[in-house]
């Protein structure tokens, strides 16, 4: 069934059947980037209906995915986890093997949601179940596009996972292979390559290589501005403001530089907040106020 693929919306007819279907996921998409996760869930629902009466499998088990994803970003998280494991348990008792990427990719969100919950175990055992079955695919030799996708996604969510454990050696580790594999499929300018950059700063800044950090976040800026896309923008400001931040981690260390430090991090958190402004990134906005209140209090020292 060609879900992503439907043609215009036909706003003036009843569509039927599988057309239906497709329209009310478009609907149920268009109400979620709104926010209008209510009205998404309740598209859902009468999608999965549609779907039941003309026993479309593939697609009940595309909007179940929808559903949870939906129930994941409206913060209903214990929803989210009961639809991925319904999701799961009905793509095995198909047989749909293990190693499948949708089986890894559920698992993956399950881990994800599981850190949520603070299980620990939980979590880590997604995450190595995950990586345990991406590792033998590709040692036999599996290089298409989603699967190796799939593999940097996931080895940049157990980084942040083993990030927030303080163990920074690994954490940079997985970061580093995320960002390899992505260069690989995706390019240096893509948006999930550079998030890898700044993911790598974050562990270099902890493990007090702050020059390896600046060099990473510097990396990115050059390149998130040489291309443009529109998901790198929007992150460009969090960039400038990493970098002040590890200006500001470097003034902690040497009084004896602070000066120059402190002057080095107000342009960078100057260059953060107009970026901001420009691709209306409020979150960034603020973090980059906070950031410059930060650099004032220094500076009044």
């Amino acid at each position: 069934m060609g879900i992503l693929v439907a043609n215009g919306d036909e706003e003036t007819k009843e569509p039927l059947g599988e057309e239906k279907i497709i329209y009310m996921i478009k609907l149920a998409k268009l109400s979620q980037e709104r926010k209008e996760f209510k009205k998404s869930e309740q598209l859902l629902h009468l999608a999965l209906r549609a779907a039941f009466e003309i026993q479309h499998h593939d697609a009940q088990r595309y909007i179940i995915d929808d559903m949870a994803n939906n129930a994941y970003e409206a913060g209903n998280f214990k929803k989210a986890e009961k639809l991925f494991i319904d999701l799961m348990k009905s793509l095995l008792a198909d047989g749909v093997a293990q190693g499948d990427n949708a089986i890894i990719h559920i698992s993956a969100k399950l881990a994800n949601l599981y850190v949520m919950f603070h299980d620990e175990v939980k979590a880590h055992e997604g995450f190595n179940f995950c990586i345990h079955h991406l590792e033998e695919k590709t040692s036999k030799g599996a290089d298409d596009y989603d699967t190796l996708a799939l593999y940097s996604l996931i080895l940049s969510w157990f980084g942040d996972f083993i990030h927030s454990k303080g163990d920074f050696m690994q954490s940079l580790a997985l970061f580093k292979q995320s960002h390899e594999i992505s260069i690989k499929i995706n390019g240096k300018h893509h948006p999930h390559s550079l998030l890898q950059l700044n993911n790598m700063a974050a562990a270099y800044t902890l493990m007090n290589r702050l020059e390896d950090a600046v060099n990473c976040l510097n990396t990115a800026l050059v390149l998130a501005q040489e291309v443009q896309m529109d998901d790198g923008m929007k992150d460009l400001p969090y960039y400038f403001i990493n970098i002040a931040n590890v200006y500001l981690t470097q003034v902690e260390k040497s009084s004896a530089d602070a000066k120059e430090l402190l002057k080095m991090a107000e342009s960078s958190c100057t260059e953060a907040l107009k970026c901001a402004r420009i691709v209306d990134n409020r979150d960034a906005l603020i973090q980059a106020r906070k950031c410059m209140e930060q650099i004032k209090r220094y500076q009044t020292l």
